[in-house]
């Protein structure tokens, strides 16, 4: 079988990296005075603007919504705005960038018993090609997958052309990742067979209705004995 693998918050957790910066710069901004009970929501306020304007994760977003959320309450408490600091906290935001992103429990031990079992594994993830370059050397991921391939955005088209590259159909293809948006549903438009992974915590803009209920693993090492169900 084709199994096509997501990235972020199904082989590493990406999603805490981002809660860990967000209470750093919740507590820089606190240690400067500017902190009320709607900082946390303004910060995902501007976070999110970015994310639905450009309908897929942007990699400046995040940086970006930290700007703007400390310039908004430079204005708000009548304060001067500090160029210095406003550069510190893009940078901070920019950090997601080289983190250390954990493996989930299992994931090595799972790419190999699947291609032992002689599955054609393909990586697809989205977001910036550096930063998601770098995510699969930190673990050296590039090492158990036929192709990986970085996008902006997750389609039925792109999950199609992988197919047709790879010469299987789509009831021969298993899409697996833990968004509904972006694996889940795209799976689905083109009769591929979705495994929704929730191993990690992640994007609440990522999850969306659907109509049909799909298998869910909550240990990597679970997709062993669903795979052969599916």
């Amino acid at each position: 079988m084709l199994l096509i693998f997501d990235l972020d918050d199904t082989l590493i957790y990406t999603h805490q990296v981002f809660v860990e910066l967000t209470a750093e710069f919740l507590q820089q901004m606190a240690d400067l005075g500017m902190s009320d009970d709607n900082l946390y929501y303004t910060l995902d306020a501007y976070d999110r603007e970015a994310v639905e304007q450009a309908d897929a994760y942007v990699p400046w977003a995040f940086p970006q919504a930290m700007r703007k959320t400390y310039e908004f309450y430079c204005e708000k408490y009548f304060q001067p705005l500090d160029e210095a600091q406003a550069e510190t906290f893009e940078a901070l935001g920019n950090s997601f960038r080289e983190a250390d992103y954990p493996l989930v429990d299992g994931v090595k031990t799972l790419l190999d018993t699947l291609a032992d079992d002689g599955h054609r594994l393909v990586l697809l993830t989205q977001g910036g090609y550096d930063e998601q370059k770098y995510k699969v050397e930190l673990h050296h991921l590039n090492e158990y997958f036929h192709e990986i391939i970085v996008v902006d955005k997750k389609t039925p088209a792109v999950y199609l052309n992988i197919m047709e590259r790879h010469n299987f159909a789509p009831g021969q293809t298993v899409v697996i990742g833990n968004s509904l948006k972006s694996e889940i549903a795209p799976a689905l438009a083109v009769q591929a067979k979705p495994i929704l992974v929730r191993v990690c915590q992640g994007w609440d803009f990522e999850n969306i209705e659907l109509e049909q209920r799909v298998p869910v693993v909550r240990q990597l090492m679970d997709i062993l004995t669903l795979l052969p169900k599916i």
